[in-house]
């Protein structure tokens, strides 16, 4: 090969080398860029610059302002809760007096309409005692028997050695007269023995009435002889506005709840919120909100002073005392509710007792039934089924003793529907 030859060869592998470095420098300056240029593009002294298009505008952020020294620093709104308001005004208190009245004076329709309406139209505490009064008056529409009987024509029965029996009818047969009892008995007094026997003026008989069985309702403890003994039997004497008093007075008492079984188990069940309601549970849970809430305004500082760190007492960055960062309490919360506790399930022998003692009352009430000689068993019935409650009372309320409780308490209902005025 001569001189030229060799020349341009070299020539050839020069410029492939120059062209693969190039290339190489471009790839490495792809996977590490340099430094950014920046251009100035401020118009100088004199000139003009256009306007740029809206699509070429640059992402503007929003300025950070940045506080002057010795400028009162910027205040972030305060964060305030709202109290809840527990009071009752002048106007509601009056409707709710009017309502309680309504209810003494036994005009529960008129009471239920207010009621309802003050439920609608108010809120806060207002409204909650609207609603416990509505709760008190469904109880009672509910709880009042809904069959008052007729007092009867009191007598008197005036002997021959001048002892008065006082009877709730006398009746004339062959071998003398037979006298149903005030208190209950039945006897038969000879005709030659009674020397006259004369009517008892109605409001002399209702006196009668009232002063013989409030001493015996006083007498009684348990919310189920109260109702049964006390409220419906004055409702079958014709005592409607007595016995209404004395169902105002089972729905204070705290276990009053236990006379809803009479009406039975689904209709005690539905009741229940309504008890609740009427004993405040829903005013209760009120109150109990508007504390913590209370203890949280207290406890929270104004959202200003916090942000810059000043001291109520000393406003404009006073430099007499350091300022510190009043400590925010955390806010009170309620402990965390726990599962229900599982009841255990009551006594196989505890049941089977209650079970026989529900048979032998089912005795007693069908012998009474057939034969009137033996009248005397409704009493043993109604007071053998008052054992089987007390044994259920003392056993877990699980699911089978409730449903047992209902039928036993409309048993004794049914009983004492059989039971003369007096007879127990």
């Amino acid at each position: 090969m001569d001189f030229k030859s060799t020349c341009i060869l070299i020539s050839f592998l020069a410029l492939g080398a120059g062209i693969v470095k190039g290339w190489s420098d471009a790839e490495k300056n792809k996977r590490q860029p340099g430094p950014a240029v920046t251009i100035d593009t401020s118009p100088g002294p004199g000139e003009i610059t256009e306007p740029v298009p809206p699509e070429e505008l640059p992402d503007v952020t929003e300025p950070v302002e940045r506080e002057e020294p010795g400028g009162a620093p910027r205040q972030p709104p305060a964060i305030t809760l709202k109290p809840i308001d527990l009071g009752i005004s002048a106007s509601a208190e009056a409707r709710l007096e009017e309502i309680s009245v309504s209810i003494e004076k036994h005009k529960l329709p008129d009471a239920a309409r207010a009621a309802r309406e003050m439920v609608q139209n108010s809120d806060g505490m207002e409204r909650e005692k609207a609603r416990q009064l509505e709760a008190r008056i469904m109880l009672l529409q509910k709880m009042e028997p809904r069959d008052p009987g007729k007092a009867p024509a009191l007598k008197e029965v005036v002997q021959s050695n001048k002892s008065v029996l006082v009877c709730t009818s006398v009746e004339k047969r062959v071998d003398g007269y037979k006298l149903r009892l005030i208190s209950g008995g039945v006897t038969t007094v000879a005709e030659d023995r009674v020397k006259e026997v004369r009517n008892i003026a109605p409001k002399e008989g209702r006196r009668i009435l009232l002063s013989r069985i409030s001493k015996r309702v006083a007498n009684l403890k348990d919310p189920l002889d109260f109702y049964l003994r006390g409220v419906r039997k004055y409702y079958r004497l014709g005592l409607a506005d007595e016995g209404y008093v004395l169902l105002t007075q089972l729905l204070d008492r705290k276990d009053a709840d236990l006379a809803l079984s009479v009406l039975g188990e689904e209709e005690a069940e539905s009741l229940l919120p309504y008890w609740n309601l009427a004993n405040g549970s829903g005013i209760a849970a009120l109150e109990r909100k508007a504390e913590t809430r209370a203890k949280e305004i207290a406890a929270t500082p104004p959202a200003h002073l916090v942000a810059s760190g000043e001291s109520p007492s000393r406003p404009g960055g006073s430099s007499a005392a350091p300022n510190r960062t009043p400590t925010r309490k955390p806010p009170t919360r309620r402990p965390p509710e726990r599962p229900a506790a599982q009841l255990d399930p009551a006594d196989n022998s505890a049941m089977a007792e209650v079970r026989q003692l529900i048979s032998k009352a089912n005795a007693y009430y069908t012998n009474a039934r057939r034969d009137e000689k033996k009248r005397g068993d409704f009493k043993k019935a109604y007071e053998t089924l008052r054992s089987a409650q007390d044994k259920l009372s003392g056993l877990p309320s699980t699911d089978e003793v409730r449903k047992t409780r209902a039928r036993v308490a409309t048993s004794m209902l049914d009983v004492s529907k059989s039971l003369g005025f007096f007879d127990f």
